[in-house]
């Protein structure tokens, strides 16, 4: 932070620790085995697209690493835009470490492209023992994971989460600030 950045109040981002988003691959014994949560092999990324040449050659590029990926190995993706004109890339694929290995390709093209302060989220969908959608969200602006248990009616399941968060700290990197465990709301992965 520079000197003007703390007089003026301003703060920047934590930069994104991308290869955070394999602990997801080492963490799955645990998640199986002490909080019976199976993936999906469903995971979305969300970013906000610019109107650029270079972000258009970008995502031509992600597509094109996409339809390469789907051919190596059964990997079905699609993108579309929300309704608030964030970008997501919806991922699926039998083969979990895919899906992760893929969703941290794309946000490392986004970065390395200079298109990091773009990215929002990277989701990755469970189930618990009783059929349940839960999610490990990776915010990108915080550099850091948090649980996220949808209940009826938009309400959430905070003991869950809770939960889900004291048993994985030591393998996932987890965002300390509650407030910062944002619901992302019609997640695109059912």
């Amino acid at each position: 932070m520079s000197l003007f950045d703390a007089l003026l109040g301003r703060t920047r981002p934590v930069k994104s620790k991308l290869d955070q988003l394999f602990g997801l691959s080492t963490g799955q014994i645990t998640m199986e085995t002490e909080l019976n949560l199976k993936p999906t092999g469903g995971a979305a990324i969300s970013f906000r697209p610019v109107s650029t040449g270079d972000f258009a050659r970008l995502q031509e590029e992600i597509n094109s690493l996409l339809e390469t990926s789907s051919r190596d190995a059964p990997l079905a993706w699609r993108s579309f835009t929300d309704s608030f004109g964030y970008q997501w890339v919806v991922l699926r694929s039998d083969d979990y470490n895919n899906v992760i290995a893929t969703t941290h390709m794309i946000s490392r093209e986004l970065q390395d492209g200079g298109f990091g302060e773009q990215l929002l989220a990277a989701v990755i969908q469970f189930k618990d023992s009783n059929g349940r959608n839960e999610y490990w969200i990776y915010n990108y602006k915080r550099g850091a994971f948090y649980p996220f248990v949808p209940g009826p009616n938009k309400s959430r399941d905070n003991a869950a989460e809770v939960r889900l968060s004291g048993v994985m700290r030591g393998e996932l990197e987890i965002e300390t600030d509650l407030s910062k465990w944002y619901a992302l709301w019609g997640i695109p992965l059912d």
